[in-house]
């Protein structure tokens, strides 16, 4: 394995000669947001006006909660260990790919995996397994873009285990007047706090607590928070929201009336309103919706009613339409095909179902989408905070995203052995024996095309050529002989 040192001299520069970097990348809007909190507010999570409470509500809306389930569903089959690395799991392996490991590295790979399993040495006495872990960090990197776990560290200062922790009372820690001065953070001071109850109840360095983010911004005065994505569908959440609230509306508070009721008598207005009053006590429907508005008309001055339809039905304000159209957006912010979730809309457009793509396409790119540059973030952070820690030369990795079902897995095996690839390379791919005779390649042509290359050699040997010769004298020898008077001719 190269040297580390060795590399940095051959990239041509020293390690510890680093420059200071110039440009400022953090400035008093994280001060402002951390301070914010002692005032009695909740705290801006991004200075976008939306704090971690805004948040945390918004995922009561169903298509939200059902969209960030789905998700957290999904990465928690990841949970469990999968050594092979052929199924969904996850995997423990050597950084340095095509090496096989040597026992010892195998027996340090067996004690990672039970280490990752329970989160850590089982006398912390934590009550969540791996897959918990996992469901309570994808959660809050859904709804805050802020993923926070602490390393537990043991006496000697090895890791001992990691947890969870409430992202929603993590803060950056406050810059001093050096740091603010620098425009960065001393990466050797106080990196995070942990803040309960506007209290200040923990510190962490960068080297104890994870803050995991997946959309970074380079902008100063959100540097160092996330930007998750219901900052972005605020608008469409509290429209999908409005929308609801008018239709359930229409049948708990019957603000949509059907028609006017027109009485044409002379009596005095007192009894006029206490013919009104029975007339809603018979008449009104369920939670007073759809009341029947009451109008006295006289008829000696020939008063008069236009008819007025005032029952216009949902369907007639295009409200399917407006809902259909907020869920699509909603899910193509978080990356996430409906379909997912439950809900089909189909192609925008299509007159015929038979130019439609399949729903496993379509689950496929979904999970391209969103799935991958999920786990692929939860995998860096638990790499580089928990793994490297326990051993440099081992990696985390997820598998089994790209799994091919067996029927599928069965024909695109046929498909090599056809084309490509040998009957007995096949076999050892599944550490099976190899056949007498199985280096071919079952594919017709080839065998012919071999067939005829193997003829064209024997038809080309010495041997072949010598017997050929014998074979044209004797034949010129009995010619001879059996025709004398040819030969006298030619004397």
């Amino acid at each position: 394995m190269t040297d580390f040192t060795t590399l940095i001299k051959a990239l041509g520069y020293v390690a510890d000669s680093v420059a200071d970097p110039q440009a400022r990348i953090s400035g008093v809007a994280n001060v402002d947001m951390l301070e914010s909190l002692a005032n009695g507010g909740e705290g801006q999570h991004d200075g976008a006006g939306l704090t971690y409470y805004h948040l945390k509500m918004m995922c009561s809306v169903p298509l939200v909660s059902s969209i960030i389930n789905t998700r957290v569903n999904q990465v928690a089959e990841f949970g469990v260990p999968c050594k092979s690395g052929d199924s969904i799991g996850f995997q423990i392996r050597l950084r340095e790919q095509g090496r096989a490991p040597t026992p010892l590295e195998l027996e340090t790979i067996e004690d990672v995996y039970r280490f990752m399993e329970g989160c850590g040495d089982p006398r912390l006495g934590s009550d969540v397994n791996f897959e918990g872990f996992l469901r309570m960090l994808v959660r809050d990197s859904l709804v805050y873009d802020q993923a926070t776990f602490e390393i537990i560290y043991s006496d000697s200062g090895s890791i001992a285990g990691f947890q969870a922790v409430d992202s929603t009372t993590i803060r950056r820690a406050k810059m001093d007047a050096e740091d603010r001065k620098a425009g960065r953070r001393d990466p050797g001071k106080i990196q995070f706090v942990q803040r309960v109850d506007d209290k200040i109840v923990a510190e962490f360095t960068g080297r104890q607590l994870c803050f995991g983010i997946r959309r970074p911004r380079t902008e100063i005065k959100y540097r160092g928070y996330g930007f998750p994505e219901l900052v972005e569908c605020v608008g469409l959440v509290t429209s999908l929201v409005n929308a609801d609230t008018f239709n359930a509306a229409n049948f708990t508070n019957g603000i949509n009336v059907n028609g006017i009721l027109a009485i044409k008598s002379k009596m005095n207005p007192q009894m006029f309103r206490t013919f009104r009053k029975e007339f809603y006590n018979m008449l009104s429907g369920v939670s007073n919706a759809k009341k029947t508005p009451l109008i006295q008309l006289d008829p000696d001055s020939k008063e008069g009613l236009e008819s007025v339809d005032l029952g216009k039905s949902n369907r007639d304000m295009e409200f399917a339409q407006w809902q259909q159209y907020l869920q699509k957006m909603i899910c193509a912010v978080f990356q996430i095909d409906p379909i997912e979730i439950g809900l089909k809309f189909g192609n925008e457009g299509q007159n015929s179902s038979l130019s439609e793509g399949s729903g496993e396409t379509r689950l496929s790119s979904s999970k391209d989408k969103g799935l991958r540059p999920l786990l692929r973030a939860v995998q860096s952070w638990i790499n580089q905070y928990i793994v490297r820690q326990l051993d440099e030369e081992l990696e985390f990795v997820f598998t089994g995203i790209d799994s091919t079902p067996a029927e599928k897995q069965l024909e695109m095996d046929v498909k090599k052995v056809n084309s490509f690839m040998t009957v007995n390379e096949l076999r050892q791919q599944y550490d099976l024996p190899e056949l007498p005779g199985g280096d071919i390649i079952l594919n017709p042509v080839y065998a012919q095309s071999m067939m005829l290359a193997g003829g064209a050699a024997a038809a080309g040997s010495p041997a072949n050529e010598s017997s050929s010769a014998a074979n044209d004298s004797s034949s010129a020898a009995n010619e001879s002989s059996s025709d004398p008077e040819g030969d006298s001719e030619n004397e």
